[in-house]
């Protein structure tokens, strides 16, 4: 009874705790990540979605940088058995921003269901994998990034569709990467094509992200319009548009005879929203970020021409930013609909990311500090390594100013030990000539300062033999002061040469941390520029740049606290050996004093006479 309970439980905790994958796709591959794509996360999915392009934003939060290639070539998207290579293109890949956006194509997405892929990376040898036209399925006719900088935008399927008119201005405020900016006037026109051309009574799928203008809309705008063999003179065509700001799509016979759809609520200027027009069966649908808006019981008359987006057939265009076209010679689904559009938006929790990257070979995640260090700016960097730089001065002027201190504590000890024997051998007063303490005290500041008062001592003895023959008065008051003052002076040094160096621990202790918070806000600032450009939101997205981020304030602490504690220490050390100071130089000018008020001793002779 007993062994079978202890089984189960080592059965329970097996399967409660999590155990590192240690299956690896290739060996070639330094590096890899844990994604899940949790279909849970999109609502309106309610069947399988097959050959779905799922839009994969990286960025430092997710992915070390320095570990991949400059143009990403080595990136590798892994089914979830750690075998199958998926299907995907690059978009963008910016290692200065540290910023890539990946379309991977997934065999299926299923509705309530999570599904992992393997992100691969740390291969200087890969060549590059990325392939725009076998990342969608056989019916996608079209595909516009409109993540061109400069030129007009290109077609990412294996169709190449031309355009050939673009007047609209490309925009790096795209949804996902770049876009592109309309005005009123402003056109982009495919030409006709067989892979474009829509049978009559045929099937169609396209969509869309618009971002309409705060202003400037016209009052009827055209987002897409589509024409019929015959070209713009011919009344067949199908339209899709915004009217008062609403969405609608209208469609014109062969005859002439109109339908349209407007959806119920105009789009909010100034935000992204996702428009798709479906074709299939005797219905044309019409969808606003995923949910059918309108519908409209009829078929596309055969539309085997020009295709417009913006403005065209006496339509002023839409006015304000469109990214991302999309066109299938099929209807997609629902699901798909609603999947694109609730994947693809920024705010997206389709993707999320493990905590923790693995390493070949070992077996095991990363570790936190590997997630930490691998997610630092180079900017958190520069201010570590300046930290870095100053905690090792901050060490070594401890560390030696200790050493100087306990020196010179312990030479004070023996000068005066040896100051002591030396009053106590001439009955107090007379050891101040003591020619054992001439040679001693050279490493005390106790025995520098003996010294002085000895020098200026016998000038002024020396002086005072030349001035007065009779030498009854060896020293006069003011002698007295002098020598107090060269005193004084001495003290003056010695402090500065105990004080000396102790300024960088102060800068230490107070510029330390201000370092650190500086490169924390301008880590926790790109982090979330970057995040904003990635437009990942999800925790996994925030926190590794956020922590990261704060390794800069650690670094700082790690500067200031045992600088306090060492600065602290020492200037208690230097004080004590400051106060012995004062008190010898007082008790030194007593002395010579009362020795050196009348006439001159056997001493004081020997003394000026050296």
């Amino acid at each position: 009874m007993i062994l079978r309970k202890i089984g189960a439980a080592i059965l329970l905790l097996a399967t409660i705790t999590p155990a590192p994958a240690m299956a690896w796709w290739n060996s070639d591959w330094g590096q890899r990540r844990q994604l899940t794509v949790d279909a849970r996360a999109v609502p309106g999915l309610s069947s399988t979605v097959d050959r779905a392009p799922v839009l994969i934003r990286l960025h430092s939060g997710v992915l070390d940088f320095s570990q991949v290639k400059p143009d990403g070539s080595d990136l590798r998207f892994v089914a979830s058995d750690d075998k199958t290579p998926l299907n995907f293109h690059i978009e963008r890949f910016d290692p200065t921003a540290e910023l890539a956006l990946v379309w991977v194509d997934m065999p299926a997405v299923a509705p309530g269901a999570s599904q992992t892929v393997w992100l691969y990376y740390g291969n200087q040898a890969a060549q590059a994998a990325s392939n725009p036209a076998e990342s969608y399925d056989g019916e996608q006719s079209l595909v516009l990034h409109l993540s061109e900088t400069a030129g007009t935008p290109a077609d990412q399927t294996a169709n190449a569709n031309r355009v050939v008119a673009f007047t609209a201005r490309p925009t790096v405020e795209g949804l996902v990467a770049g876009g592109a900016s309309f005005a009123a006037d402003s056109q982009l026109r495919l030409a006709a094509s067989d892979s474009l051309a829509i049978a009559n009574n045929g099937a169609f799928s396209w969509s869309a992200w618009i971002k309409p203008a705060t202003e400037g809309m016209p009052a009827d705008a055209a987002v897409l319009t589509k024409f019929s063999a015959e070209g713009e003179g011919a009344p067949a065509r199908l339209t899709l548009g915004l009217r008062g700001g609403a969405p609608y799509v209208r469609t014109v016979g062969a005859d002439g005879a109109a339908q349209e759809a407007v959806a119920g609520t105009a789009l909010p200027p100034g935000s992204w929203a996702h428009v798709a027009i479906t074709a299939a069966d005797g219905q044309i649908t019409l969808y606003v970020n995923g949910v059918a808006a309108g519908q409209i019981n009829a078929t596309l008359p055969g539309l085997a021409g020009d295709e417009v987006i913006g403005a065209a057939a006496g339509l002023p265009a839409f006015v304000g930013d469109l990214d991302e076209v999309n066109q299938a010679n099929a209807a997609r689904s629902a699901s798909a609909i609603a999947l694109a559009a609730q994947s693809q938006g920024r705010s997206s929790t389709l993707v999320s990311f493990a905590s923790e990257a693995e390493a070949a070979g070992s077996g095991s995640h990363v570790g936190y500090l590997g997630i930490l260090f691998g997610a630092l700016t180079v900017d958190a960097w520069v201010v570590i390594v300046i930290l870095g730089l100053m905690l090792a001065i901050a060490i070594w002027v401890m560390v030696s100013k200790g050493i100087l201190l306990s020196r010179v504590t312990g030479a004070n000890e023996q000068f005066l030990n040896a100051y002591q024997t030396a009053m106590t051998r001439h009955d107090g007063h007379d050891g101040l000539g003591d020619e054992a303490l001439n040679k001693t005290g050279l490493d005390s500041t106790l025995g520098r300062l003996f010294h002085i008062g000895q020098r200026e001592l016998a000038t002024r003895l020396a002086d005072g033999r030349q001035a007065n023959g009779s030498r009854r008065h060896a020293l006069a008051p003011q002698s007295v002061a002098a020598i107090r003052a060269a005193l004084d002076a001495g003290h003056a040094r010695e402090s500065q040469k105990l004080n000396r160096l102790m300024v960088l621990l102060t800068i230490a202790i107070s510029g330390g941390p201000f370092l650190g918070l500086l490169g924390t806000v301008v880590g926790v600032m790109i982090t979330f520029a970057g995040v904003a450009a990635a437009g990942d939101v999800n925790i996994n997205a925030i926190a590794p740049g956020i922590a990261a981020a704060l390794l800069a304030t650690v670094a700082g602490l790690a500067v200031a606290i045992p600088s306090l504690f060492g600065y602290n220490y020492l200037l208690s050390r230097i004080e004590e050996i400051d106060t012995d100071n004062r008190i010898f130089i007082d008790e030194l000018e007593k002395r010579i004093a009362e020795t050196y008020r009348g006439a001159p001793t056997p001493a004081s002779a020997a003394i000026a006479a050296e």
